[in-house]
């Protein structure tokens, strides 16, 4: 847990223009990260009231998810929990951190980099899972469980954004299990090392563990390289910001505009009127059009 003053806390702060007979302030809609604790939790509830039939639907396993093609396990069992100490770990280390990468990567991408960091998780956990069930138990590393064995739980993409967390904000100081203190990127990387010699030694969770890694690299990876995440919700056209396609097309529209600007004043002007900057858009653009040609 990050630790923080009295006065980082929101409701601590004074307020700004506000008062007794004043009307307050529209709130701020949720975000991103707000939304996918939300989620787990309503998902938690509803699953005990269900009897554990949202498990039973969207758990991945090897089984499942990979040989009987239901694909929407890799995303599902992102928001499954096993019991109510899991759910909170997770939401909290969510909570802390998930704003921290939200707030770097905008909220569409944070939640291509949430989703993705998840399964990735799931795919180190099949292809392990797989190597074990192939290979045997003479390899250490490998997952050797049933597999039909389920996996639940935002583990991976917490794990994810830790890692983001670490990259961003390396010296920020935490307190684990709300005692020991420790830098953020301590903490990331000592929980990392735990992970991997679980899974080398076929610990207790090893399967879990080896989720947490996939996660964790993805995390890694990805904060390094936001640009990838661009095309997460490519289907979704230019509706999507984080689109490569609506970002060209965005650049386009506006170049184009100027362009049109700068013939207006031309025609309205003459040519000597144009500034340097005007005349080399005005260049660039021809050039560009007579490449496209």
């Amino acid at each position: 847990m990050v630790e923080m003053g009295i006065d980082d806390r929101e409701y601590a702060r004074p307020s700004r223009g506000g008062g007794f007979g004043q009307r307050p302030r529209s709130s701020k809609p949720w975000t991103v990260n707000t939304w996918l604790i939300a989620i787990c939790v309503i998902v938690f509830v509803l699953n005990g009231f269900l009897g554990n039939k949202l498990i039973d639907w969207l758990h991945f396993s090897t089984a499942d998810g990979f040989l009987g093609m239901q694909y929407w396990r890799f995303f599902g069992f992102q928001f499954l929990h096993a019991n109510l100490p899991h759910l909170l770990f997770n939401m909290i280390a969510l909570y802390f951190f998930g704003g921290l990468v939200e707030h770097y990567l905008g909220g569409k991408r944070y939640l291509a980099f949430y989703l993705l960091c998840g399964l990735f998780g799931a795919v180190l956990y099949m292809l392990l899972n797989l190597g074990g069930v192939l290979i045997g138990k003479e390899v250490p590393g490998l997952l050797f469980n049933d597999i039909r064995s389920p996996l639940v739980g935002a583990s991976a993409g917490v794990f994810g954004v830790l890692l983001a967390g670490a990259y961003l904000a390396p010296k920020v100081r935490v307190l684990v299990f709300f005692i020991i203190p420790m830098q953020l990127k301590t903490m990331a990387y000592v929980l990392v090392g735990i992970a991997v010699y679980t899974v080398f030694i076929n610990g207790e969770n090893a399967g879990g563990e080896a989720a947490h890694l996939g996660g964790a690299a993805a995390g890694w990876y990805f904060i390094r390289n936001p640009r990838h995440l661009a095309g997460f919700f490519d289907f979704l056209g230019k509706a999507d910001p984080t689109s490569e396609h609506f970002a060209f097309r965005k650049s386009k529209q506006i170049q184009d505009n100027e362009v049109d600007r700068i013939l207006d004043k031309v025609h309205r002007e003459g040519l000597p009127s144009l500034s340097g900057k005007e005349k080399k858009t005005l260049h660039d653009a021809s050039r560009s059009r007579r490449e496209d040609h």
